[in-house]
């Protein structure tokens, strides 16, 4: 689906055809990725319940957040006995689909939005209307440019009483990525960074990445050796659709060495060499998985399991996820 506005004469009543001032302020919030369809939403004639649109499933942004957003109808009230009216099938901020009627009038305008209504499309309602077809529909769904940032975590979040952290999104498990928005030719690009103290001097540190419940790539690291100095740790990897049911995942991972003793900076954290010729370097990696990505909603996680000790500690300073 796309935003769009009928030439005169396509759509059921002229006054489809008219840019509003509504058009405009959809257009602005969804070109900045504030307001936006990620991905399908589409609506079309339902034909029976006669006064309903269908939508299709897809996500959006809403205030920046992402929801996905699953197939089902949409409710027209009752139409006007004598004026026509302009109403708009949106997604609100909780991720919900709506309808906000518009006034009946001879010219009718379209509603006001409520905050961070996705709207969806337009539905041209006669007066004694009672069946919705495709010409009174007219879609208003705008797309962000690329990348698009749909998911993004800027405070601190610390972890030193878990064997396993989600480093992604520790409140949710993971971000979930809608079902239908990462298919082929798509790619999910994340970065991540944060700080670690190693101190116990027991357990074995892993990395593991998982889309969808299936394990892409886990790699368990030697020993650490005890030390009160933190490190400092770098993800960058892109997750590339090369089919619905199939990803490639790429990346690198950057981290202050602990199966040495830490060397304390100046200032910050993490030591550039492990000695006075020798500098850390990005470590590259990759991986990857069958999942259907069309079929169901699919949580993309990102853990490091440590020592249960209180001596261990992972922050997450940032962590961010964009959609190419």
């Amino acid at each position: 689906m796309g935003f769009t506005i009928p030439d005169r004469g396509e759509g059921q009543n002229d006054v489809q055809s008219i840019l509003f001032q509504e058009d405009l302020e959809i257009m602005i919030s969804g070109l900045s990725g504030v307001d936006c369809v990620l991905s399908g939403c589409a609506c079309t004639a339902q034909g029976s319940p006669d006064m309903t649109v269908a939508v299709a499933k897809g996500a959006v942004l809403s205030n920046g957040v992402m929801f996905p957003v699953t197939a089902g109808n949409a409710t027209i009230t009752t139409a006007n006995a004598t004026n026509p009216r302009i109403d708009a099938v949106v997604v609100n901020s909780s991720g919900a689909k709506a309808v906000r009627a518009g006034t009946a009038a001879a010219a009718p305008k379209p509603p006001n939005r409520t905050a961070n209504d996705v709207v969806l499309a337009y539905v041209f309602v006669p007066a004694n209307d009672t069946t919705i077809s495709t010409a009174q529909i007219v879609d208003k769904g705008i797309s962000p440019p690329s990348p698009t940032l749909i998911y993004k975590a800027t405070n601190a979040v610390t972890t030193n009483t878990a064997a396993t952290v989600e480093l992604l999104n520790k409140a949710n498990n993971g971000v979930t990525i809608p079902s239908g928005m990462f298919k082929a030719g798509r790619i999910l690009r994340v970065r991540m960074g944060g700080n670690m103290l190693l101190n116990s001097g027991t357990g074995v540190n892993q990395l593991s990445i998982r889309f969808g419940g299936t394990t892409m790539y886990n790699f368990s690291f030697a020993a650490q050796v005890a030390s009160a100095t933190r490190g400092a740790w770098h993800i960058d990897f892109d997750l590339t659709g090369q089919g619905n049911s199939d990803q490639s995942l790429n990346g690198s991972i950057e981290y202050t060495d602990f199966q040495t003793a830490r060397s304390s900076v100046g200032t910050g954290i993490g030591a550039i060499s492990v000695n006075t010729v020798t500098a850390e370097a990005p470590t590259a990696f990759s991986g990857a998985s069958a999942v259907d990505a069309d079929a169901a909603d699919r949580l993309l996680s990102v853990l490091w399991t440590m020592a249960s000790n209180s001596a261990n500690e992972t922050v997450v300073e940032y962590a961010t996820v964009e959609l190419l």
